[in-house]
């Protein structure tokens, strides 16, 4: 401009240094914030103006000039403000993630420990009851809190593992799995029944990772609760798979909660019945559980996923 302006370069030439001038202003409104800018972009149109008016006196001209310094001005603001916009979602994903995933990582550890405690508990009150009179019994028990607290730690190990971003110590849990649960159940004195069927040529055990873990915690807590909070005799278990659907069922015959210090209402039991429906929730499915019209409670979950 101070070249136009002392007749260096002709007023017929005087456009090209715009250029480089609008080269400037929108790296000004890209790197610099919003207050200095506007006060340098100001300044630079009333330069321009004064010096394309002074030289051309043509007001078209100046005009333009000026809305081009401007346009580059507002386009170098406009690519930071998206660019500001998108590291703010990228930020709100990356804190959403670990959120969710430390969500699913308290529901996994809830979940393992829940079942396994519930387990050992019972064995260990069966162990100290026939200790002196029947001591094989005795035995027995003890060896199933020694199994399911090694499986357990395995369990909590790979849980771990995964916050610590080192290798699964342990394949996570399949339908196939579940018969390890109903024995445990069964270690116990209920009359576990498991009914696994698919309504497609596809076999029942083929399902998602991802959707056959939920499946199986969604049991294990539902057994849990059984063991624990009702004194039921016989409970079934029924899970059915379809098309892109799974639906889980699982129904005793007992009472909402036993008369002594041991066990506490199914009602209480809330952090268990939120981690169920989370599960089935994050597969777009629900879960319904409560008392049953002839007695016995009933948990019945459905999952949906894309095959």
């Amino acid at each position: 401009m101070g070249a136009v302006a002392t007749g260096a370069i002709p007023y017929y030439a005087g456009p090209a240094p715009i250029f480089p001038l609008g080269l400037v202003l929108y790296t000004v409104g890209l790197q610099i914030g919003r207050r200095r800018s506007v006060s340098i972009v100001v300044a630079a149109a009333v330069g321009v103006a004064a010096v394309f008016g002074a030289t051309s006196h043509d007001l078209m001209g100046t005009a333009l000039v000026t809305w081009v310094a401007g346009a580059c001005w507002a386009t170098g603001r406009v690519v930071r403000e998206r660019r500001a916009h998108a590291t703010s979602r990228a930020e709100q994903a990356t804190t959403l993630a670990v959120e969710q995933e430390r969500l699913r990582i308290a529901r996994e550890l809830h979940d393992i420990v829940a079942h396994s405690m519930s387990m050992i508990a019972v064995k260990a009150t069966v162990a100290d009851h026939v200790g002196d009179e029947h001591p094989e019994e005795m035995r027995k028990a003890l060896r199933v809190i020694a199994t399911t607290s090694r499986e357990t730690l395995g369990e909590i190990r790979r849980a771990l593992g995964v916050i610590r971003a080192e290798a699964a110590m342990r394949p996570m849990p399949t339908l196939a799995d579940l018969t390890g649960l109903v024995e445990a159940a069964r270690s116990t004195g209920l009359a576990v029944e498991l009914d696994t069927r698919s309504e497609t040529t596809a076999p029942a055990e083929e399902l998602p990772d991802d959707v056959a873990l939920s499946v199986y915690r969604v049991v294990q807590e539902a057994l849990t609760n059984v063991v624990r909070h009702s004194s039921a005799a016989h409970c079934r278990i029924e899970i059915v798979t379809g098309i892109g659907l799974v639906e889980v069922q699982v129904v005793d015959d007992g009472v909402s909660h036993r008369r002594d210090e041991t066990t506490v209402p199914r009602a209480a039991a809330g952090q268990g019945l939120i981690g169920m429906r989370e599960r089935a929730a994050q597969f777009g499915g629900e879960l319904d559980a409560g008392p049953r019209p002839d007695g016995g409670w009933a948990v019945a979950a459905t999952m949906r996923y894309a095959q």
